[in-house]
């Protein structure tokens, strides 16, 4: 009788979970590690595109994840006065939604085939003679796995044992993130452009909206003396209709400076191997970093359903994962530059530009990343 292989994923995370789900064979007994107190999600929202939705439809929790979403057909970019610079409206066969974080965190938890494991906060990983690997944590308990995944976010643990490239590269803003209830429905998504600023608006359900607010400014920047909500009018209180109803009424704001890593080789060392925001993490101009997390758990745990916990499942993950992702993420640096603009000039060249181009043309952009199915794949 065969004894099921034990995989430790670090990192409760969208990517870690994911993968859980997506590993649907009964050969491996799943560990998940999280070094919060519980497992949960921040209050902001995220925008699913439909080439993560084909993995949520693969496994069968789509209608779930539809039910507790909104879609949005329409999207504008804007001036901060409100001019309207384009209009798209993106087409596939599955929509494009927007979903609060902690609704999409719960339903990939749900009646998950995995023991759950809370302030179990990594400290080091070592790989034993036999190819199993030692994961010691910092309440100073010690367990051996056949192999591990590193789900563990930008700030990544197991990615400094294996890459050993030190901190996240801090790209020149910040950004402040909420969810908040109102009582109108605008019924479209929306990013406006001003100087060296942005705010970008998605419906999520019933009147429910994230959005999200940027600024050039200092690593690590504090909102004091003058306190977030103060400050953010201050940046944008004279913007157009509806960024400043959103931002006033809007209880919990998180803030963030934003920062990313360049694209780096040689994810997996041994039987560990890196996932999601610890593989490629990326700036949010694209939107697509959870998505990323969803189709590289998907092409990781059917590499590891074919050919078992060896260096051809981790090196078939990487070959299929590693080209897009690396695009996505100089993509959307690219963007955050061009979105984060302060000449005058040069705002007025983008501004411009936005303005003449065919919808047609920005619809082909758009389906670059949106056309992309995972599931079709040949792993």
């Amino acid at each position: 009788m065969s004894t099921r292989k034990k995989i430790a994923i670090i990192g409760g995370g969208i990517a870690g979970l994911t993968f859980a789900r997506c590993l649907t064979t009964a050969d491996y007994d799943i560990h998940i590690f999280e070094k919060k107190e519980d497992f949960g999600e921040i209050g902001a929202a995220i925008s699913v595109f439909p080439n993560a939705l084909c993995v949520m439809d693969d496994i069968g929790l789509l209608p779930e994840i539809l039910a507790n979403s909104g879609q949005f057909k329409t999207v504008y970019l804007k001036t901060n006065k409100g001019k309207i610079l384009s209009k798209t409206e993106p087409k596939s066969d599955y929509p494009v939604i927007c979903i609060h974080r902690a609704d999409l965190h719960r339903i990939l938890l749900s009646k998950i085939d995995a023991k759950l494991y809370t302030n179990y906060s990594l400290h080091k990983l070592t790989h034993q003679n036999n190819g199993q690997i030692e994961l010691e944590f910092e309440n100073k308990e010690t367990l051996l796995f056949d192999a591990v995944i590193g789900a563990d976010g930008i700030h990544s643990v197991v990615r400094q044992h294996i890459i050993k490239d030190g901190k996240p590269i801090f790209r020149g803003y910040s950004i402040w993130r909420g969810v908040v209830k109102t009582d109108f429905d605008i019924g479209y998504a929306s990013e406006t452009f001003g100087k060296g600023q942005r705010v970008g608006i998605v419906p999520i359900k019933n009147g429910v909206y994230g959005w999200w607010a940027t600024n050039n400014e200092a690593f690590m920047q504090d909102d004091s003396p003058e306190g977030t909500k103060q400050k953010l009018n201050r940046l944008f209180g004279d913007w157009h209709y509806p960024v400043p109803d959103l931002i006033n009424n809007t209880e919990h704001i998180l803030k963030n400076s934003l920062v990313d890593r360049k694209p780096k080789k040689g994810w997996t060392s041994g039987h560990a191997t890196l996932l999601g925001d610890a593989a490629h993490p990326t700036t949010p101009n694209l939107g697509q970093g959870g998505c990323m997390a969803m189709e590289g758990a998907y092409i990781l745990a059917k590499s590891i359903q074919k050919y078992g916990i060896t260096s051809t499942a981790f090196e078939r993950y990487e070959t299929l994962q590693f080209p897009r992702s690396e695009n996505i993420v100089n993509e959307s640096l690219k963007l955050g530059k061009m979105g984060q603009l302060t000449n005058p000039v040069l705002i007025g060249l983008r501004n411009f530009a936005f303005k003449i181009m065919p919808s047609n043309v920005a619809m082909k952009m758009i389906d670059k990343y949106f056309s992309y199915r995972v599931t079709k794949l040949n792993i």
